[in-house]
């Protein structure tokens, strides 16, 4: 059996598509943000997710109505949210082994946003799904920071308390997306140095997407699956994932809406990136912090 996969990075960097494609290989199930690590026990969960009601909470209760249902309808929602109610004292880990039971013998891929937005919640991502392997993604930090501001539901989160996005070298602070982009890789970094190296593997968004069937097999390759032909085309055809497309009117989300309008994956070339210069989303001319840049060339980035 196959060890279920987590990806992480931080918002707006390919993960969503990433997570997509690898969930469609035989031998995985891709689930829909799950975001457990939001709470150690399910009351937890649903304490910070406004009663299960906000898109944080969808992804878990349309997973559940699938595996249980075979489907994803407003009835099943409300029974799956019925049931997390009336289970505040059951762990996030054991709900989770349930999913895995459920689809068994495949080996869930996941990927919320959450797990990055503490520095413990990697480790409770640990403890949630025991012996998972990890692909830290990466984005170039202007593409990346660009398509946060662009986005305005992304924009909204980075203002929120939970963005960790204000540049407080200022006065007052600025938002400023490349302080959440640090942060996030920043956390997992130091979440995967006490990891075992087998178990975590780190690639640059872009290289996925421009040559999808070679990054493909090897990331195939590392985990153990099979990277053969058949495995390579299902992964390349994300929107088949019964997750791929919103959800009923009581649970639409559990993914990026931009990936869930056009779920299909499109040709890709990357373009030169600068690291240099005035940020386009800031008004006052400063350029990306002296600790971005370094972290970004330690990923691979060059001045473009």
């Amino acid at each position: 059996m196959a060890q279920p996969l987590v990806l992480l990075g931080p918002g707006r960097s390919f993960t969503t598509v990433a997570a997509g494609m690898l969930g469609q290989h035989p031998e995985h199930y891709g689930m829909p943000e799950l975001n457990l690590t939001l709470g150690e026990t399910i009351g937890e969960f649903l304490r910070n997710t406004g009663g299960g009601r906000n898109g944080l909470a969808h992804g878990i209760v349309r997973a559940m109505a699938q595996l249980e249902y075979g489907e994803v309808t407003a009835e099943g929602v409300d029974e799956m949210r019925a049931f997390l109610f009336n289970n505040p004292g059951m762990t996030t880990a054991a709900l989770m082994a349930e999913l895995q039971a459920a689809v068994a013998p495949k080996a869930i891929v996941e990927k919320s946003p959450s797990i990055v937005a503490d520095p413990q919640y990697p480790f409770r991502q640990d403890q949630i799904l025991p012996g998972a392997n990890y692909l830290h993604i990466t984005r170039h930090p202007m593409s990346a920071g660009r398509s946060m501001m662009t986005a305005e539901w992304y924009a909204m989160i980075l203002a929120s308390p939970l963005g960790d996005s204000w540049d407080r070298r200022m006065t007052p602070p600025v938002l400023d997306p490349q302080v959440h982009w640090f942060v996030a890789h920043e956390r997992i970094m130091d979440f995967l140095d006490t990891i075992e190296p087998e178990r975590h593997m780190r690639i640059r968004g872009e290289d996925l997407l421009t040559d999808p069937d070679r990054w493909l097999k090897t990331i195939c390759d590392w985990v153990g699956v099979s990277s053969d032909a058949e495995a390579i085309e299902a992964m390349k055809h994300p929107e088949t994932s019964p997750f791929a497309q919103p959800g009923p009117e009581n649970a639409p989300w559990g993914g990026d809406p931009s990936f869930q309008e056009k779920p299909a994956l499109r040709p890709y070339t990357a373009k030169p990136e600068p690291l240099t210069g005035a940020l386009p989303w800031r008004d006052d001319g400063m350029p990306f912090a002296d600790h971005v840049v370094e972290m970004a060339k330690f990923f691979g980035y060059k001045d473009g």
